[in-house]
């Protein structure tokens, strides 16, 4: 990568957040933290999408306004579900003229130099979206199990290296990607998530290139809600059946949901082939077994249209 600090084009920071007043605050403070020593963007703004009715984030935002580096625009999208807040953050984006827009969850913290390393590797790849690792923090006393079974912990590439994915936890891409969207998140699936997955998969087929960038940093809290074995096996079952139910729509033929089946089967056998060793081992492996399980439920269960609506709840302050 280049030395030089770069020009780049304006950017628009995109937050859905629903009910999560303190972790709202919270990362808007951080924001007010990012450094641009390679890059330097023409602007910098950010909109916050209230995807709460009674409009929970209006008071947390007008006290914000203040402490900002950056401007700060309060949107709201009484239609429940993350689809709606996140094509209401690109519609405000556009109407602001941004050229980027960076994505990030109400319930994360960049690290200061977050947002120049995504432009830089954008700069120097070329590349239309580019995605950045998310490391866990905790809001509550990890259980021993957890931190055995790494369960949180999450892959990391080196920079540069090309991607199948990305997230709006930590990901910026080229307004442009999406002029011919009208709605670009999937907007028939409100609550049962995925839709950031599906978009950027579409984005893939459609000849874009997604690219890593490790030292682009966020820090996403957990709260005590999810540290339990339920949570994790759920939260196994609700990826594997996103991420299958996109590669049903995006990739249709016997080819591809033949080997998606093999795989389920596989990963069924391997949870229940590890249910045993769980018992001797410990919690871990045994939540490691039922994740297992789950996921090639969840495959099959995204083959079939089936989905699971986690996010009729919001957990964490």
């Amino acid at each position: 990568m280049s030395s030089e600090r770069h020009d780049m084009p304006s950017v628009v920071i995109c937050v859905a957040t629903h009910r999560r007043p303190l972790g709202l605050a919270r990362l808007v403070k951080g924001l007010a933290t990012l450094e641009f020593t390679k890059c330097s963007p023409r602007s910098v703004a950010i909109v916050v999408v209230d995807n709460d009715p009674g409009k929970s984030a209006e008071a947390t935002c007008k006290a914000l306004e203040g402490t900002t580096r950056f401007p700060l625009e309060y949107v709201s999208e009484p239609r429940r579900g993350i689809p709606f807040a996140r094509n209401a953050a690109v519609y405000s984006a556009r109407r602001l003229g941004a050229e980027l827009l960076a994505f990030i969850d109400d319930d994360e913290v960049p690290e200061p130099g977050w947002l120049d390393h995504l432009l830089l590797v954008m700069h120097d790849t070329g590349a239309g979206v580019v995605t950045g690792p998310v490391l866990p923090a905790f809001e509550a006393d990890v259980p021993e199990w957890i931190r055995r079974g790494r369960f949180f912990d999450r892959e990391r590439h080196d920079t540069g290296t090309f991607q199948d994915r990305a997230v709006t936890g930590n990901v910026l891409l080229r307004t442009a990607l999406l002029d011919d969207m009208p709605a670009p998140f999937d907007e028939r699936k409100p609550l049962s998530g995925g839709t950031d997955t599906h978009l950027f998969r579409k984005l893939i087929t459609d000849g874009h290139r997604i690219v890593w960038a490790d030292e682009a940093i966020v820090h996403e809290f957990n709260p005590s809600t999810r540290l339990t074995g339920s949570w994790l096996v759920r939260r196994a079952y609700r990826v594997s059946s996103n991420w299958s139910s996109t590669e049903r729509e995006l990739e249709p033929g016997m080819r591809v949901g033949a080997r998606r089946f093999a795989k389920a089967l596989f990963r069924i056998g391997q949870g229940v082939a590890l249910f045993p060793v769980g018992l001797v081992a410990g919690r871990h492996v045994l939540v490691r077994a039922g994740q297992f399980v789950a996921t090639g439920a969840g495959f099959i269960a995204g083959m079939t249209g089936h989905e699971l609506q986690e996010y009729r709840v919001t957990l964490g302050g």
